[in-house]
């Protein structure tokens, strides 16, 4: 989490950020605290997300660390109840470290690196916890001592449970077999009943069903999908092998069904000896917590498929399940004769397997947490360089709107992502910022794609590498700067770039690209600085920003053709369909001519025209290669050849269409456009189709 996570809000944390907002304006009522989200009553989680708010300004801090504390919590408290039931110390610190390798394996990526998630681990760290202080309760009783504390203990951790998500009610009704089953008294059974109607009248009340949810109806109809549903939860620790469909649902619903028979043995045990240990109870009871937990999942997700079952966020009450189940098992060995010896090897191979799924999870896990990262250090980006990237915003939740509305709150108040003081420079000129005295980082300022304009102004998405060649390593954090210094965007490294590595020798990484984003005025210089340890920075490039009078167009906005008398004059490398062949064919019936002509480094120029320019506006499809900043199309007068305006093209690895906003003094007469190839580095080509009308005469804004 220490490398992963990220001060990023990610989905629900948008919406539910709405109460961090009211605490800080003085306008939260303690009863805002119970509102439901979705279906649960999160009191509790909210109280962790007020305190990250308080302590560590809205950065995960404190939920990160949470996360883990609370895991931790979980594992006390099955390895408390498991030292009650094994004799032998060696054995017991065998299964303790499987138990621990399975319930802090990355499997479970999706709650580990999302602050949001308390819950998740809550519910079952709440619902252990409170199944041991009851099993303790009942053992003290038994001993004549004070049992009081550890039952109210048990009381109190099935309210933190019934307000931390919604199954956590199924908590304090599980204390009431419980105190049956370890024949507590009629005192504590009634006391428990009774504490576990209050709990579902005070959750129930005021309670709105949640629209969108499978009908429950349709699990009663369905019988065997549904106990299909229910199985391939209890099993989805398996996805993590990475099989193919329908082996990894097969595999999946296998496990879960063999959790289930091995559940059902645990309980007919029970009910058949009465006379079960109190930590062996304790933990079937946790057990039978996660099983009705992913019994009310089913009910409310089985029609949004099996994949649903197979999410990272189900696999934290999945594992407690199946280490609950190895504690509970394993003491009951029996090696004495050939029965006995047959369980322990066919629960040895399935412990094994469990062990192997949580291994290869967790290393499955780290490679999605290191995407994980960039996409939110990609948003991060975006959202420091104050650009609207709806496709980048999306990452984080699917309604940009409700980013835009908080991010300006979070940047007054330095919270999230702007609790970093270096987060906060947009539109600053740092006097530490300018070129370092020597050469302490190398790089390049690769590619620049136009998103959108406005008033005069250029929202801009930018890559290209940088390495550290003091230090040896990627740089992870740059700077975009217009030419007075003054700071106009963000861009975070270590994405992939195996093609530096191969063409560099001094480079030791293939994650040495960076993403960024920036606002600037067209054809300005930009320039972007990679941020070294002790607020020291270095130059990795500059590049002049493209002009407002051209923008990226679908290919299906194109008008009618512009008819032409003359074929196109070719010179260099220009030629009919030469394109790379990565670029595929135009999807119109355009000719098309390339330049790339079978090498990147091949140049010269494809004059189009003359032709008469009837309106302010004309479109053509292109696509260029990784790099198009030395291609160009130039507007000339067809009678003097004197240029009437320039225009940089865009890189677009994909056919696309561009629109060209004409100069007043080209509408009506006959110009040329020259497509120039001026570059002969690698990736340096492009590729265009025929001329074509603007449905609308209104000029590009």
């Amino acid at each position: 989490m220490v490398r992963f996570g990220s001060s990023v809000l990610l989905s629900d944390q948008w919406t539910d950020f709405d109460y961090t907002r009211r605490l800080a304006e003085g306008g939260l009522r303690f009863a805002d605290l119970f509102d439901q989200h979705n279906e649960h009553r999160i009191f509790f989680p909210r109280l962790i997300f007020f305190l990250d708010y308080l302590v560590a300004n809205n950065t995960n801090t404190v939920d990160l660390v949470f996360n883990v504390l609370i895991v931790a919590g979980t594992l006390f408290s099955i390895l408390s109840l498991y030292r009650k039931l094994e004799k032998d110390r060696g054995v017991y610190l065998g299964f303790a470290a499987i138990g621990t390798a399975i319930l802090f394996s990355l499997s479970q990526r999706e709650n580990f690196l999302w602050g949001f998630q308390v819950q998740f681990f809550g519910a079952v760290a709440a619902a252990a916890g409170a199944f041991l202080a009851f099993a303790v309760s009942v053992e003290r009783a038994r001993r004549g001592e004070a049992a009081t504390g550890p039952r109210c203990l048990a009381y109190l951790l099935v309210l933190v449970d019934t307000y931390t998500l919604s199954n956590g009610i199924l908590a304090a009704f599980l204390l009431i077999p419980m105190a049956l089953a370890l024949r507590a008294g009629r005192a504590t059974v009634l006391a428990t009943l009774g504490w576990a109607l209050l709990l579902a009248v005070s959750y129930f009340l005021n309670f709105h069903p949640v629209q969108g949810h499978s009908p429950y109806l349709y699990s009663l109809t369905h019988p065997l999908d549904y106990l299909g549903y229910l199985s391939g939860y209890l099993g989805n620790l398996v996805t993590c092998l990475g099989m193919a469909e329908p082996l990894r649902s097969r595999a999946a619903i296998l496990l879960g069904a063999t959790g289930l028979l091995l559940t059902l043995a645990a309980l007919a045990r029970s009910l058949r000896t009465w006379d079960e240990a109190p930590a062996r109870v304790a933990l079937l009871a946790l057990i039978l917590f996660v099983l009705g937990t992913a019994m009310l999942t089913a009910l409310g997700r089985i029609t949004f498929g099996m994949e649903q079952a197979f999410s990272g966020r189900y696999v934290t009450p999945v594992s407690a399940f199946w280490v609950a189940h190895i504690c509970y098992w394993v003491p009951l060995r029996r090696l004495r004769d050939g029965l006995g010896q047959g369980l322990a090897l066919a629960g040895s191979v399935m412990v094994a397997g469990l062990l192997l799924c949580a291994a290869k999870g967790h290393l499955q896990g780290w490679r999605e947490a290191a995407n994980q990262a960039l996409t939110a250090a990609q948003a991060r980006d975006a959202i420091l360089s104050s650009v609207h990237d709806e496709a980048v915003y999306r990452t984080l939740f699917p309604v940009a709107e409700v980013i835009d509305r908080h991010v300006p709150f979070m940047r007054d108040h330095h919270l999230s992502v702007f609790a970093n003081p270096d987060n906060r420079l947009l539109g600053q000129t740092p006097d530490w910022l300018g070129p370092a005295s020597t050469n302490p980082c190398i790089g390049a300022f690769d590619v620049v794609s136009l998103l959108s304009s406005s008033g005069g102004e250029l929202s801009l998405g930018a890559t290209g590498w940088a390495w550290e060649q003091a230090g040896g390593k990627a740089v992870a954090r740059l700077l975009f700067t217009d030419a007075a210094g003054r700071v106009i965007g963000y861009a975070g490294g270590g994405w992939p770039r195996p093609d530096v590595r191969l063409a560099i020798p001094a480079v030791r990484s293939g994650a040495v690209g960076w993403t960024g984003f920036l606002k600037a005025a067209p054809a300005t210089v930009v320039r972007a600085y990679a941020l070294l340890p002790g607020h020291r920075a270095c130059m990795v490039g500059e590049k002049i920003m493209p002009s407002d009078n051209a923008r990226l167009v679908p290919l299906s906005s194109l008008g009618a053709a512009i008819p032409i008398s003359s074929a196109p004059a070719v010179s260099g490398g220009w030629s009919k369909d030469g394109q790379n062949a990565a670029a595929g064919p135009l999807p119109l019936d355009d000719v098309v001519y390339g330049s790339w002509s079978g090498a990147d480094g091949n140049v010269g120029e494809l004059r189009v025209g003359p032709f008469t320019a009837d309106h302010s506006r004309i479109a053509f499809p292109m696509v260029t290669g990784p790099h198009a900043e030395n291609q160009v199309a130039v507007l000339l007068d067809a009678e003097t050849s004197v240029e009437l305006r320039r225009y940089p093209l865009f890189n677009s690895l994909t056919w696309t269409g561009v629109e060209l906003q004409l100069p007043e003094a080209a509408v009506g007469k006959a110009v040329v456009l020259e497509f120039r190839d001026q570059g002969i580095g690698w990736g340096e080509w492009s590729a265009v189709g025929g001329l074509h009308e603007v449905p609308s005469d209104n000029p590009t804004p």
